[in-house]
């Protein structure tokens, strides 16, 4: 039985956020209420609340699913035969295919100003979190196997990648036509100057 209740649970979620995130597509964050969310959901306000606790951590809920898939993906792909410089690439080339697939242009437009200071960043602190963990233990393979060296901090390289990585999306979700063709060969010099200073020779 407790199954079936976690099962209904994750489904309750999942319909409050898949609700917010239509509204905050047609309406835009700042303008959506946890009322308007619950309409939407057909739930109470006080079960949104119950649930995530309010907008920030709706968005967030939906920011992680996006990052979370190309973790798992990148991860999978990942060998002791894969080269450092694919594997970062791969990772965040994965992780900007899935955010940009997960909201609109107008929205992260709307978001923009307010995702590196302030409350919201504050409150997306544990997906980026999530992040470096990941870039850590992907770095941490390659050294393991030999391909970068020993005395690299890994704790900085991976808080960088995820840094730039971060500013690096933020301007090309932001673009009125998001050139990603433009944005993957920015990315791939900028990693593979990184890469340059990691690598074992």
């Amino acid at each position: 039985m407790s199954g079936l209740r976690e099962r209904q649970k994750e489904q309750r979620r999942e319909v409050i956020a898949t609700a917010a995130l239509e509204l905050f597509k047609s309406n835009g964050f700042a303008a959506t209420t946890l009322d308007q969310i619950a309409v939407q959901a057909g739930v109470s306000a006080p079960t949104v609340v119950n649930y995530f606790g309010g907008k920030q951590e709706i968005l967030l809920a939906l920011l992680k699913q996006p990052d979370e898939q190309a973790m798992r993906e990148a991860r999978a792909n990942l060998d002791d035969d894969s080269d450092p410089l694919e594997a970062l690439c791969e990772f965040e080339g994965l992780m900007t295919h899935y955010q940009l697939q997960a909201m609109p242009a107008s929205l992260w437009r709307e978001l923009a100003p307010f995702l590196f200071t302030g409350e919201l960043a504050r409150a997306l602190d544990p997906w980026n979190a999530a992040v470096i963990e990941e870039t850590k233990a992907l770095l941490m393979h390659f050294q393991r196997v030999g391909k970068i060296r020993e005395s690299i901090d890994i704790n900085v390289a991976a808080t960088l990648f995820n840094q730039y990585a971060n500013v690096a999306f933020i301007r090309l979700a932001t673009e009125a036509t998001p050139d990603r063709e433009a944005h993957a060969r920015h990315m791939r010099s900028v990693l593979s100057l990184m890469c340059h200073g990691m690598l074992v020779n």
